[in-house]
């Protein structure tokens, strides 16, 4: 089983309107699609569509709360959230003929001292039942800049790999725990080493770094030029082939699912960035957040190119 953690879940509401977005008036929508959001469920809707065994956990509350717990029913996903008093947030995106999006995303509500360390002995429960952890995305007001920390710390003892994928000081603090994996973009690794990267030699010489400081895999995202992975097994390159993306939006949370599934499974090296990579360049052919065909990600799979560059 692989578990994710999401801590700021929300409900997730596009609304697609007919006509360009205009400041100040009265704007119809024509078409609305709710889903239970936060990267982290994102996360296990990918590890789902890949036939492995997943359960969510973080934060609910409230009646927003039950919602998102039916959505991810909706999904075929089991989950072990841990209650709170506040309700959960929720998160719109407007979607404008043409392809244009406005997002208004709310902060998530406060959770307290104790609710914290219910999500604490939570996770613990969990960690010990399952293959790999997931942790990703933003977390609410009160759970602290070193909640990730403490999260990585608490699965690392349980001695059970464990992914993070967030960003600022989430990152700076969580990383100090040494978590299985990290999959920063340019500007984030170069936040974690304290130095501006340019450049594919810059680049891989910052993940061959980071993995020698004692995280076992770092994989840094290059958008669409792919990514540089730094493992024991070595620094890989990987091309993604040439697609005409239909959603783009969650394919980070995709390849983090996909890893998790790869780590599972028992994949190493070349392979499971292969893999990775495949689904989530199928992820963007998916209208659906999160969701892809196996299908077509394996045929993909043939196309995606990765070579050993140190």
């Amino acid at each position: 089983m692989i578990t994710t953690v999401t801590l700021n879940a929300s409900i997730d509401k596009a609304y697609r309107i007919n006509m360009p977005l205009t400041k100040g008036t009265v704007m119809r929508v024509a078409e609305c699609e709710d889903s239970a959001g936060g990267k982290g469920l994102n996360v296990a809707r990918a590890i789902a569509a890949n036939g492995e065994p997943v359960l969510a956990t973080g934060f609910v509350g409230g009646n927003n709360g039950h919602y998102l717990c039916e959505l991810v029913a909706r999904d075929g996903i089991r989950e072990r959230f841990v209650r709170v008093r506040n309700e959960t947030r929720c998160c719109i995106n407007v979607l404008e003929p043409g392809g244009g999006s406005t997002e208004f995303l709310e902060p998530g509500r406060p959770v307290d001292r104790a609710e914290l360390e219910d999500m604490m002995s939570t996770l613990l429960e969990l960690a010990n039942q399952s293959d790999v952890v997931t942790m990703s995305g933003s977390v609410p007001v009160g759970a602290g800049t070193d909640v990730y920390q403490r999260l990585v710390r608490l699965v690392r003892e349980a001695g059970k790999p464990v992914i993070l994928d967030t960003s600022g000081d989430y990152l700076m603090q969580g990383i100090r725990a040494l978590p299985t994996m990290v999959k920063p973009n340019i500007d984030e690794i170069g936040q974690l080493l304290n130095r501006k990267i340019e450049g594919i030699d810059e680049v891989v010489s910052a993940a061959r770094e980071l993995h020698e400081r004692g995280v076992e895999i770092v994989v840094v995202s290059l958008g669409a030029a792919g990514a540089i992975m730094a493992c024991d097994e070595g620094i890989f390159r990987g091309y993604a082939p040439k697609i005409q993306a239909i959603n783009p939006v969650g394919a980070g949370d995709t390849m983090v699912g996909s890893f998790a599934v790869a780590i599972a499974r028992g994949m190493k090296g070349s392979e499971s960035l292969r893999f990775a990579m495949s689904c989530a360049s199928a992820s963007c052919l998916s209208p659906h957040t999160g969701r892809f065909d196996t299908q077509v990600a394996d045929d993909l799979f043939k196309k995606t190119a990765v070579e050993i560059i140190a």
